[in-house]
């Protein structure tokens, strides 16, 4: 009796569940035909969509040389524009100019009901669960260092395409074989810079991962969350960087489901402690395309630990003197680690603000408190001392949100970076998944419509 009265209850909240959630419009069945001589493309397709809404339909064309169109009813007819009933055999019929040639090109349908995303809705599909699962397999020592560490970090590389993969991303490996003074003269090269890395010709054999969502919108720019995968010689690597990997994760699979105006790319770098090896072999020699805008990048590095126990943070040395203001805050609270840390350059500052904006108007739970270098670190090298450095030498404006490293975990780098020996708050790390998944919902323009190809028979 108590089994039949859990499951009634069980299929009743399921079914409220299902009633809140809103489906985007369903888009199948395309065919298209070129007609040559009349310079026309028609188009067939089954609209569908559970709730029933009003439909606004447009066609995205992209040509040979990379050009971007939207084409709607004041340049085409049939079932296009706004509103659009569902049903099978919709028909658009577009002419196009007698310059253009459509068998280059992509034709994209585009079918939006118009549905308004609610961001706290939105924040409440973060799972705990789910991340606890992914530490599990990642946890343990991935480096470079002996064999059984390599090839735990490959097996962790492989767990990242596939769950990049799984959750319908396009996902890659991005490759590199360099040496640090091949670094250095890249970097030279296109910034000018000195030494980013200690000179040598040791080569390193870099196995960037990535999974990204194709931005839908005419002038995309690009959107990165990045976290480092490896771990530091002789550690088990469970917050550093096994937090910030999981971080990644959970706020690539709610995202995962939405298309944007603009790019997302979720990249987990290798070798960033050998030197930031990963990402700056993405930044400068080939990771970033000649054309890509770099919108920003939110680098997590070590978000497992938050502590409400007084004298659980540290302050170092000297930095009374650059930031008297948060070391007065952070004395006031009693030296409480119970806060995440956001890092900027003066580049990346209109970004430091939108993620501190994200996080009081959708996690007000969240602490952040903000810290501005000058320049791209030089003067405080402990805040440079992760993969969003790479991009400020780039002048790409980047964050790094983390809890502190050394001040907040005393075994940093050390066999004691492991679950017998440190607590990690999931709430805390949900918490700063959640107002980077806000921000990235405003900043890249999430967008409830479906985008179907079109297969043209010539």
């Amino acid at each position: 009796m108590k089994t039949h009265k859990k499951t009634i209850t069980f299929l009743f909240f399921f079914s409220i569940l299902c009633c809140h959630a809103n489906n985007p419009a369903t888009v199948t069945n395309i065919r298209g035909n070129i007609d040559k001589k009349n310079h026309k493309v028609s188009i067939v397709y089954d609209l569908s969509d559970k709730e029933e809404n009003q439909i606004e339909v447009w066609l995205k064309i992209t040509d040979e040389n990379g050009r971007t169109y939207t084409i709607n009813k004041d340049n085409a007819v049939g079932d296009i524009g706004f509103p659009v009933a569902t049903g099978k055999k919709r028909r658009i019929v577009w002419t196009y100019d007698n310059t253009f040639d459509p068998a280059k090109s992509s034709i994209k349908v585009v079918a939006d009901d118009r549905y308004k995303i609610e961001i706290e809705q939105l924040l409440k599909e973060v799972d705990t669960i789910r991340m606890i699962k992914d530490l599990q397999f990642i946890n343990g020592e991935r480096n470079s260092s002996n064999d059984i560490a390599e090839k735990h970090l490959r097996s962790v590389g492989e767990y990242l395409k596939k769950t990049f993969e799984d959750n319908g991303l396009k996902a890659y490996y991005d490759t590199f074989r360099i040496s640090n003074s091949e670094l250095n003269e890249i970097s030279k090269a296109k910034t000018g810079s000195n030494e980013i890395v200690p000179a040598g010709d040791k080569k390193h054999d870099v196995k960037n991962v990535a999974g990204s969502i194709t931005g839908q919108g005419e002038v995309a720019q690009t959107f990165m969350i990045s976290a480092h995968y490896d771990s530091y010689p002789g550690s088990l690597g469970m917050d550093d960087n096994g937090s910030g990997v999981i971080g990644l994760l959970e706020a690539m699979r709610v995202l995962s489901q939405y298309n944007f105006a603009h790019n997302i790319k979720f990249i987990a770098f290798d070798k960033e402690e050998d030197g930031l090896i990963g990402s700056l072999s993405y930044v400068f020699a080939g990771g970033i395309k000649p054309a890509e805008k770099i919108g920003g990048v939110i680098n997590f590095d070590m978000i497992g630990i938050c502590s409400d126990q007084p004298g659980s943070q540290v302050v170092p040395e000297g930095f009374d003197q650059l930031y008297p203001e948060v070391c007065k805050e952070i004395e006031n609270n009693g030296y409480r680690g119970d806060f995440v840390i956001n890092t900027s350059n003066e580049n990346s500052k209109k970004l430091s603000e939108s993620f501190s904006a994200s996080g009081n108007r959708y996690v007000k739970e969240l602490k952040i408190v903000s810290l501005l270098v000058d320049g791209n670190g030089e003067n405080t090298p402990s805040l440079a001392e992760s993969d969003h450095a790479s991009f400020w030498y780039n002048k790409n404006p980047a964050l790094h949100i983390g809890e502190g490293g050394a001040t907040r975990n005393p075994n940093l780098h050390t066999g004691k970076d492991s679950s017998g020996y440190l607590k990690f708050n999931y709430k805390f790390i949900s918490d700063i998944v959640k107002t980077t998944i806000a921000l990235f919902v405003e900043l890249a323009e999430a967008e409830h419509y479906t985008v179907a190809p079109v297969r043209l028979n010539r």
